[in-house]
């Protein structure tokens, strides 16, 4: 079976949203980020995604700030952007303004307020995906990971031509991904996620594309580059030692923690969160603890960049 579109190996993290300390967008700052995810490999950038906290971003900010990504990255790799809202037209209305905005593709997954039946989620992809020819990325989350089964993703991907992509999470994100590596074959691309969770264990699944946070590309992209040249042993230490030690904290307040550590690598100048704010900065201890992690990795790496 061929697939629907070209498949992605590497990295495709999702840009966090950046913003001053008056709430405006930062621009420049986002410009930064870009610059440094491509210099640790990225082969894809997305924005307005869940990290990006695209639920809280208004519509007199989404434009420019998307347009000032496709400038930045001006054709070096694909632009994914998140279409995804609670109001159906106003999804719709994202979707079909995504390629002007300079996406390559949109990313869809269920809005965050409310709960649909499967048939209003099917008629959700369907009417997204109609308006419009770029390929969809069918975005699973944890929060919405019940109902987005195995049997559920297949049903829309039959229904949706331009579904092309799978981000698979949730607490049944492996066994999902096992049996839809294995239905859609070479027909439709599995994209890893869950912050790097488990990223040796999907890699021996067949996934080659990782859609993470930016905080660490770097790290997560040197795991799995050593994976696809050959060396399982040293994907599977790099996981061990590079990776899941600061997870165990950087998942206790993700999105500080995230912008934080962007931070210590001087690409970004403060943590700022899109408001509503609902994450609080965590206990001081606890950022100790992270940056004695970092420092840790930093020391295994020989590289000072955490």
């Amino acid at each position: 079976m061929s697939a629907r579109y070209p498949f992605f190996k590497g990295m495709t993290p999702i840009l966090p949203s950046v913003f001053r300390e008056d709430g405006t967008p930062d621009l420049e700052a986002q410009g930064r980020l870009v610059e440094y995810v491509l210099s640790c490999g990225a082969v894809a950038i997305g924005h307005m995604a869940g990290a990006s906290e695209y639920y809280k971003i208004s519509e007199y900010d989404r434009d420019p700030m998307l347009r000032a990504l496709a400038r930045q990255v001006n054709g070096r790799v694909p632009i994914f952007v998140g279409t995804t809202d609670i109001a159906r037209r106003t999804a719709i209305r994202q979707a079909e303004e995504a390629a002007d905005q300079g996406a390559d593709l949109i990313m869809v997954c269920s809005p965050v307020v409310g709960s649909m039946s499967e048939a209003d989620l099917l008629r959700y992809y369907e009417d997204v995906g109609r308006a419009t020819s770029l390929p969809v990325i069918l975005q699973d989350t944890g929060a919405s990971a019940a109902r987005y089964t195995a049997d559920f993703i297949l049903r829309a991907a039959d229904r949706v031509p331009n579904i092309g992509y799978v981000k698979a999470e949730g607490v049944n994100a492996l066994p999902k991904t096992k049996r839809l590596a294995a239905e859609f074959g070479g027909d439709v691309q599995i994209i890893g996620g869950s912050a790097g969770f488990e990223m040796p264990t999907l890699l021996r699944l067949g996934i080659t594309a990782f859609m993470t946070g930016t905080e660490c590309t770097d790290v997560h992209n040197d795991c799995i580059q050593a994976y696809f040249a050959g060396d399982e042993p040293r994907a599977d230490e790099l996981y061990q030692r590079t990776i899941l030690p600061y997870l165990r904290f950087f998942t206790m307040a993700s999105r500080f923690s995230l912008k934080h550590m962007l931070c210590r690598r001087g690409v970004l100048t403060n943590t700022v969160l899109p408001f509503p704010v609902e994450e609080q900065t965590p206990d001081p201890f606890i950022v100790a603890e992270l940056d004695r992690t970092l420092d840790c990795i930093n020391e295994y790496r020989g590289k000072k960049v955490l």
